[in-house]
């Protein structure tokens, strides 16, 4: 039997993995936070997953959860680690409170260690078990930091740093670690992000974020749809050699272009000419 572990199933990216997980024979352990999401899910699904009800940031209830798994893990190992879960807390760096920075670095950042760290001997750290493959879900805003999204890239640079540690780390044993950077994509992230930025109009950044929900309606309308991520991690798992990295994108080349070519002082000027616009503060 092949299991597919993957956190943060309830909506987006997880939910939609893990129905490409099971659509290919998988058992698929998932995380989510409420009950209520575990039982929909089961509902659909049966005894082809099993679904575990715990905040990423509750160790206590991520052991106690883990141990309800213990066995089926034991006799089978782990075949995929999909690291997915996260949040976003946008705002000015300099006003962001901070519980909220400290949770953002924890749900994005700590919380994929601690979850990784108790699966590793699943995925062939424990010899008797095959080598597995851990694929972390990123964002190319662990690639270029917009304003106002700091916190969320500062996490998510951790994330790539964290996964070529791991990389390195684990290639002696045979584990492969990929990293998935999606750019926009058709997820409930962006009706959960309008209004998130009223709170700090009345700062020295209110003229610019005034413009915030026309800031996101623009994001989206330019989003890929969530199959473009699945489609990403099919070709990873029926890949002898996956890449390390897969940027997915509405416009990959001129992104790489950007992040890659463009000195630092070149990306700020265009950076502000999108604020002279004062339709949208980010490049992408």
């Amino acid at each position: 039997m092949n299991i597919a572990f993957i956190t943060g199933v309830s909506t987006g990216i997880g939910k939609d993995a893990l129905h490409y997980f099971v659509s290919q024979g998988y058992k698929v352990i998932g995380t989510v936070r409420k009950d209520t999401d575990k039982q929909s899910i089961v509902n659909t699904y049966g005894d082809k997953v099993e679904i575990l009800t715990f905040d990423v940031r509750d160790t206590d209830g991520m052991n106690r959860n883990m141990d309800s798994v213990r066995n089926l893990l034991n006799e089978h190992g782990l075949k995929v680690l999909i690291n997915n879960a996260g949040m976003a807390v946008p705002g000015p760096l300099q006003y962001i409170p901070e519980d909220d920075f400290e949770a953002q670095l924890d749900v994005n950042i700590k919380s994929v260690r601690r979850i990784t760290n108790v699966l590793l001997p699943y995925l062939g750290v424990d010899k008797k078990y095959r080598p597995g493959i851990i694929i972390n879900i990123s964002s190319v805003s662990g690639l270029f930091s917009s304003p106002f999204n700091a916190a969320y890239s500062i996490s998510k640079y951790g994330l790539e740093a964290m996964s070529d540690g791991y990389r390195r780390e684990l290639a002696p044993m045979g584990i492969k670690v990929a990293i998935i950077e999606p750019g926009p994509i058709k997820t409930e992230i962006w009706g959960k992000q309008l209004g998130s930025l009223d709170k700090y109009i009345s700062t020295e950044y209110g003229e610019i974020l005034s413009k915030a929900n026309k800031i996101i309606a623009n994001a989206e309308k330019s989003a890929l749809p969530v199959s473009a991520v699945t489609n990403t991690i099919d070709k990873i798992m029926t890949s002898s050699s996956p890449k390390t990295r897969y940027l997915v994108h509405p416009k990959p080349l001129i992104f790489k272009l950007f992040t890659q070519w463009f000195t630092d002082k070149m990306q700020d000027k265009m950076v502000q000419k999108t604020f002279a616009r004062k339709d949208k503060h980010r490049p992408f």
